[in-house]
């Protein structure tokens, strides 16, 4: 049986594609390694994150619970995950916990393949969660023009007092949205509700749309503004992207994105 050099820790962890991506890029590259999904429930990541300091394991992918909370049970942060206030990645070093934030790399870099344009343009985020924060911070590093909204008004008033960022201060999205050049939906609407959409389908930006979720690949959201003949961006870049940068964080080697795509969408049923 091969050694397993990496994990990804959520709560629940079954629907990830990561696993079937990192180990494809690892078969390609001739490392004898595997990457395995861990459902990990919130009081027992400590525990969890002991337990590898000196496992031999490369370290962690870290998804929905763990991304905020992590922070305080790592030995370093990078300045730029620290900033954002997430980690996705963990590198273990010497038995030390050092926190990343590949999210950013990955969301930037999809949009990027989608030849969007963010400079001076008006986007509207959805959400105020983990995956939000390192949206905005993106994007704002980017020279967007950001907006937040959230259900929760106050979660999202304090998000953009921290990355200065304009406010919808309503539970209600206004008509407004439709003068957005684009909006990034980073909430779990799509995937916990998969004939939803966080947005009605006659209220859509002037340009491109992006969700996050990728299981399913095309949601309710981005079906509405296709049908809109809008530009629409899935979650799987997203994923492939942060994914290999932890790849290479871990192992110093590029992997094969379009490798990794592929299996995907295979798992998918793409």
């Amino acid at each position: 049986m091969l050694p397993t050099r990496a994990y990804l820790f959520a709560h629940p962890a079954k629907h990830s594609l990561s696993p079937m991506m990192h180990n494809a890029a690892l078969e390609a590259l001739g490392i004898e390694a595997r990457y395995e999904a861990k459902d990990v429930p919130p009081q027992s990541l400590l525990a969890a994150l002991e337990e590898l300091r000196h496992s031999g394991a490369w370290g962690i992918n870290l998804s929905i619970p763990h991304k905020e909370t992590v922070l305080v049970h790592l030995d370093s942060v990078t300045p730029e995950a620290k900033m954002i206030g997430a980690v996705n990645t963990i590198v273990i070093k010497n038995g030390l916990l050092e926190g990343h934030n590949t999210d950013v790399y990955g969301f930037m870099r999809s949009l990027e393949q989608a030849a969007i344009e963010t400079r001076d343009k008006k986007i509207l985020i959805l959400g105020a969660g983990g995956a939000a924060r390192a949206v905005a911070y993106g994007l704002k590093k980017a020279g967007a023009n950001v907006l937040i909204w959230n259900r929760s008004v106050e979660r999202a008033k304090a998000l953009a007092e921290e990355f200065d960022l304009k406010l919808i201060e309503t539970p209600i999205l206004p008509a407004s949205l439709r003068t957005a050049h684009g909006v990034v939906n980073t909430t779990s609407v799509g995937l916990e509700q998969p004939n939803s959409s966080p947005v009605s389908a006659d209220l859509q930006p002037k340009d491109w749309v992006c969700d996050i979720v990728y299981r399913p690949l095309e949601t309710k959201f981005l079906k509405n503004a296709r049908e809109c003949n809008l530009k629409t961006v899935d979650g799987l870049g997203m994923l492939v992207h942060q994914g290999a940068k932890a790849f290479e964080l871990w192992t110093g080697l590029e992997p094969d994105t379009k490798l990794m795509r592929q299996v995907a969408l295979q798992e998918l049923g793409v």
